[in-house]
């Protein structure tokens, strides 16, 4: 019932959050519409208003600790494969971006407010089952060989998920003073930057990693059978061999999250290296940004483990010996929550096409958190968040 509740509180949060964030930007964009119908501007003037979205798809750094239940140790490689492989983090996100950026006439100024939001899903499935041993058919004789199922098998089942948002409000100054030449710039800025990571994760592993058979018994039984008229002897051959069995199971659920804010400082630059400068100007771009936040990790976890056992020794099928055990352990439930200090660093490189009141951007950008996540299962764990990839935005200008 807690793990519900913190779980919809932690929900809660981030919609109000969101939509605080979407009517700031909604704000913002009816005040330079306004601004751009009121203003009596010269056509010559660059826009004082830019407003960006574009989208991205990031490679993830994710290390969080994945569950080795003990009987891992049994397992063959081939058959151990699938259930690590399921638990292996979703490989990249998707997510779109917003970003209102504003430059007084005549002013060195620019005033910036962006969000970045991104997230993934993974659901999958990964089945192997290992043959019989080829020692195994001289045992059958004339037995029926045993079913399929009963082979050696490893089988994973997850569904993952991870979304992210970051919100920069940033004051800047263009510091180039003509460094790059004319359109150029070297933007410093410092401002506030406020990160949320949330993750969830549903697993169920199933494997057998024993089945053995052991010494082979052979022999004959006498039955006396009515044949209808009198009792007849008979003489029967038979060939068993010992077995044993194991199958285990185990699963883990978790729900992680991690919220922070702290001061950022960056340097963006912007160099002209093809085009006029007033109808159409490309342009390379790059930055980096550095920040340190403060805020709290958040993390819940539930796992257990069941073995079931079997085997059956003896000489004559009719008497053999069977034996049947089995567990489930279920470690304490987890419930771990701290402060923490967030280093955070990120840079990115690009190219622009840049028009009177339209732009387009590609690029590649990198953005790092250190400690972000607590990810460990029954302790805790300092695990980083990275995201790496595209992007590609577009530009429309306001006012002038």
């Amino acid at each position: 019932m807690s793990e519900h509740l913190n779980t919809k509180k932690q929900h809660d949060n981030f919609r109000r959050g969101l939509l605080t964030n979407v009517s700031m930007f909604a704000l913002l964009g009816y005040l330079a519409i306004s601004q751009g119908a009121t203003l009596a501007a010269s056509t010559d003037d660059p826009p004082t208003l830019w407003i960006e979205l574009g989208g991205q798809a990031d490679r993830m750094d994710d290390a969080n600790e994945i569950l080795t239940p003990a009987f891992f140790s049994k397992v063959p490689a081939a058959d151990l494969g699938p259930m690590i492989k399921a638990q292996n983090a979703p490989p990249f996100s998707i997510g779109g971006e917003g970003k209102i950026t504003f430059t007084p006439h005549d002013s060195r100024w620019v005033l910036s407010a962006s969000v970045i939001y991104g997230r993934a899903d993974s659901a999958r499935h990964t089945h192997h089952q290992t043959p019989y041993p080829r020692e195994i058919h001289k045992y059958q004789g004339s037995q029926i060989p045993p079913p399929p199922a009963k082979q050696q098998f490893g089988d994973g089942q997850t569904d993952l998920k991870e979304s992210h948002a970051i919100l920069d409000f940033r004051a800047g100054r263009d510091v180039g003073l003509g460094l790059f030449g004319a359109g150029g710039t070297s933007v410093v800025s410092a401002g506030v930057r406020f990160a949320q990571f949330v993750s969830r994760s549903d697993v169920s592993l199933h494997a057998r990693p024993e089945y053995k058979f052991g010494q082979a018994h052979s022999g004959t039984r006498i039955e006396h059978v009515f044949s209808g008229t009198a009792y007849v002897t008979r003489v029967f051959g038979y060939r068993t061999y010992d077995l044993a069995r194991q199958t285990n199971a185990a699963a883990l659920h978790t729900r992680r999250n991690a919220h922070a804010i702290g001061p950022s400082v960056s340097w963006n630059a912007s160099l002209p290296v093809a085009g006029s400068g007033t109808d159409m100007t490309l342009t390379a771009d790059w930055g980096i940004a550095g920040a340190v936040l403060f805020g709290r990790q958040h993390t819940q976890t539930h796992h257990q483990t069941t073995g079931y056992f079997f085997s059956k020794t003896g000489g004559r099928f009719k008497y053999q010996h069977r034996h049947i055990s089995q567990y489930t352990h279920v470690p304490p439930d987890q419930d771990r929550s701290r402060t923490v200090t967030i280093p955070n660093i990120g840079g990115f490189v690009g190219t622009t096409l840049k028009f009177s009141d339209i732009q387009f951007s590609l690029g590649y950008r990198a953005d790092f958190f250190f400690g972000a996540m607590d990810g460990g299962i029954d302790t805790a764990k300092k695990t980083n968040v990275g995201f790496y990839g595209p992007f590609a935005t577009i530009s429309v200008g306001i006012g002038g």
